[in-house]
């Protein structure tokens, strides 16, 4: 298989109440374990960014069945599993002792001119570099996330500098940080999240108000599933939509 791996220590300050790593703290082993590929086959943001190109992740589509808890280490491997045109899709399995499965997930990126904000067609050094392995670990064809109607609760947040990423944006964690902020804390407290599909709709920067809300599309004794949404407070602009599935605690 043409993939990479890399190892990654849980720390204590990324773990929650469970004593696991959080959601928030997986979806980042994931960006970087892709960073690090990249920066392995000489397409890192470096080298791109000299030609103003980068990838942007539009969507989602993670499953897990356990965390990592604190003095674990998670083994990420990845691989890009498709190119089109200006697309890609991105596979990661992750791993704990044993070579256990604690979770997969499927990714799209958009490869974009940076100056014009403009998909731009993925340069063939690009994907030689890479090699794509058709393998799937979920088999998503990243489908229109239902729409929420009615929230049943939400939560403002201000963007803050912290929330700022390198290509001054606000980092794509972030908005799945307000996601999980507004959702019932007897959900945090009870439930293990164990499945998200998030499709990132606009970007927003520094200073904007934003407002995360969310709904119940289902419920019954195996888990619940919730609709979210982040919008733009100002101007009303759909930021993020998603879905969680989340499954009791035994």
């Amino acid at each position: 298989m043409n993939s990479f791996k890399t190892i990654i220590p849980v720390p204590y300050y990324e773990l929650n109440n469970h004593r696991e790593a959080s959601p928030v703290a997986v979806l980042n082993y994931l960006e970087e374990t892709a960073i690090r590929h990249s920066d392995t086959v000489g397409c890192g943001i470096d080298r791109l960014q000299k030609d103003n190109k980068g990838w942007v992740l539009t969507r989602w589509s993670v499953k897990i069945e356990k965390y990592p808890s604190r003095n674990e280490t998670a083994v990420i491997e990845t691989w890009p599993s498709s190119f089109h045109r200006f697309y890609a899709t991105r596979e990661f399995r992750i791993t704990g002792a044993g070579e256990s499965l604690l979770g997969r997930a499927t990714s799209l990126w958009v490869f974009l001119d940076l100056n014009r904000k403009r998909p731009v067609r993925i340069p063939d050094f690009i994907q030689n570099a890479y090699g794509a392995n058709p393998d799937r670990m979920i088999d998503d064809d990243f489908s229109d996330i239902p729409e929420l109607d009615k929230p049943e609760g939400s939560l403002s947040f201000r963007v803050r500098l912290s929330d700022i990423d390198s290509n001054d944006h606000v980092n794509n964690t972030r908005y799945v940080e307000w996601m999980l902020e507004a959702a019932p804390l007897c959900l945090h407290r009870d439930f293990r999240l164990s499945t998200m599909e998030i499709a990132y709709k606009k970007e927003t920067g520094y200073g904007s108000s934003v407002l995360s809300e969310y709904a119940t599309a289902e419920s019954s004794e195996a888990g619940e599933t919730l609709l979210h949404r982040i919008l733009d407070s100002d101007t009303g602009a759909e930021l993020v939509r998603a879905r969680t599935v989340w499954l009791p605690r035994s």
